[in-house]
C-alpha cells in the first residue's frame, strides 16, 4: 500500500460549505490517477474481500465505478451500477439515497452481493444501498472501500466496512489512521 499511502499523504484538502474534503485520484479523478496506484488498490481489495461466492459487485454511480469495474475485470464477477436515473426496466427498484432517488437494477432475491465504493464519508450512501439490497432479498457478503473517513462513520454502526485505509481530514491535512 506504499503508493496509496503516499497518494493520501499528498492529497489536497478543500473546504466547501464549511466542511473539509479530501481530493484524491481514486475518489475524485484528480490529481491524475496513476495506473500503478489503481493496480495496487485493486490488488489490495482482492486480498481483503472474498469474491469467490459473489454473484455480483454493486457500486453507486460516481467515482466507485472505476474501482468496481477494475475489480470485476480481475475477479470475473459481474458488475451492477446503481443509477441516479430511472430506466423503467422490469424489477427496477427505486430507493432513497442521500443525493435523491436512486435505482437498483439486475439484483434479485438470493443474489450474493459485494458492495464496493471509493470513499466512505458519512456512511449514508452505503446504508441506503444496504437497505435497498435487503429490500430486494439480496444477501450482502461484504462491503468494501478504498478509503474510509474515521471521523464520520456514524451511519454504519454494526456494518463491517472493509477498507484499505482509514483516514482523517484534519486542520493540517489528511492523516492515515492505523487500526
Amino acid at each position: 500500500m506504499k503508493r496509496l499511502r503516499q497518494s493520501v499523504h499528498d492529497a489536497p484538502v478543500v473546504e466547501r460549505d464549511g466542511s473539509r474534503y479530501l481530493v484524491h485520484p481514486v475518489s475524485n479523478g484528480i490529481p491524475t490517477l496513476d495506473p500503478r496506484l489503481m493496480r495496487e488498490v485493486v490488488t489490495g481489495l482482492v486480498q481483503l474481500v472474498d469474491f469467490e461466492d459473489a454473484d455480483v459487485i454493486v457500486t453507486p454511480v460516481t467515482m466507485g465505478v472505476h474501482v468496481a469495474t477494475a475489480l470485476s475485470l480481475v475477479t470475473d464477477v459481474p458488475l451492477v451500477v446503481i443509477r441516479n436515473r430511472e430506466y423503467g426496466f422490469d424489477g427496477e427498484t427505486p430507493f432513497e439515497h442521500p443525493d435523491g432517488e436512486y435505482y437498483l437494477n439486475d439484483v434479485t432475491a438470493g443474489d450474493r452481493v459485494v458492495v464496493v465504493d471509493d470513499l466512505v464519508n458519512t456512511g449514508q450512501s452505503i446504508a441506503a444501498i444496504l437497505e435497498a439490497l435487503d429490500d430486494v432479498g439480496a444477501e450482502t457478503l461484504d462491503v468494501a472501500c478504498v478509503l474510509r473517513r474515521v471521523e464520520s462513520r456514524d451511519d454504519l454502526a454494526g456494518v463491517d466496512v472493509k477498507r484499505l485505509l482509514d483516514v482523517a481530514v484534519t486542520a493540517d491535512g489528511v492523516e492515515i489512521v492505523d487500526d
